[in-house]
């Protein structure tokens, strides 16, 4: 498997990855190219045999990051893609912090989060819609040296 930036020949196989991931709730290819478009967004792919298998859209500002979505195809998981995708962008060492929302009975999704570090900071309520449901709120903060300047 290889995490390569996303490229727009990708965008219709990612839309569809998105469909068979979240259904009503995927996003558009309007969404998908304007999130793509965006200077502070970065868009990566899982592909394994010449197919996307995964999605990661990861947006930066400054210090700060968010990840904005995660999808790995239905017959991918549990396979290390939705963990490598996101390692590929915690990888920045520019980060000092890393938000991002789940649905909160999303608990495959929750274990990953926190086994890589993220804490449960918050909820937002009535956050998804299809089905209606709250958003848990993770951080992950970096604990890095601060630059030498010798």
């Amino acid at each position: 498997m290889r995490i390569i930036k996303m490229l727009p020949e990708h965008l219709n196989d990612v839309r569809v990855l998105l469909e068979r991931c979240f259904g009503e709730s995927a996003w558009s290819a309007e969404t998908l190219r304007s999130q793509m478009e965006k200077a502070d967004s970065r868009c990566t792919v899982a592909v394994e045999d010449d197919v996307i298998v995964g999605f990661l859209a990861f947006e930066q500002i400054a210090d700060e990051g968010s990840i904005v979505e995660v999808a790995v195809h239905p017959d991918h998981r549990r396979k290390g893609i939705a963990r490598a995708l996101i390692e590929s962008a915690l990888s920045d060492d520019s980060l000092k912090e890393i938000f991002l929302e789940v649905r909160e009975s999303n608990m495959p999704a929750i274990r990953l989060y926190e086994s890589l570090g993220f804490e449960r900071i918050g909820i937002r309520k009535g956050y998804y819609d299809k089905p209606k449901e709250d958003a848990v709120i993770y951080r992950l903060p970096f604990l890095r040296e601060p630059a030498r300047s010798d």
